[in-house]
């Protein structure tokens, strides 16, 4: 099984939406590298089992993002400030116009 990194991500924004358990499965297999084995061991359960709880997270978290967008809405945001960081020094009314976008997103 590889690893979308991009669960961690969304674990950070919506981990508090899961069970503990899940969400501390999620961590240790994303975030601690564990392998399946080793939080079968910790949560003494079978690879099987840890690897449903993994697959059922990410399953939750991706439906949370799709109903919500936070994730993609500060991804955006993050990169509409990146763009006003780089023109700042230059032309001030770019800058307004992307601070105005910016703020139409909030």
């Amino acid at each position: 099984m590889g690893k979308d990194l991009s669960v961690s991500r969304l674990c950070d924004v919506y981990g508090s939406l899961l069970t503990e358990h899940k969400r501390q499965i999620v961590r240790e297999y994303y975030d601690d590298d564990l392998s399946l084995a080793e939080i079968a061991e910790n949560h003494g359960t079978s690879r099987q089992a840890a690897l449903c709880s993994i697959k059922q997270a990410e399953k939750q978290l991706r439906s949370y993002e799709s109903k919500l967008g936070f994730l993609q809405k500060t991804d955006g945001i993050a990169k509409e400030l990146d763009e006003l960081s780089r023109i700042i020094d230059g032309n001030i009314s770019s800058a307004r116009e992307i601070v105005e976008r910016i703020k139409s997103e909030l």
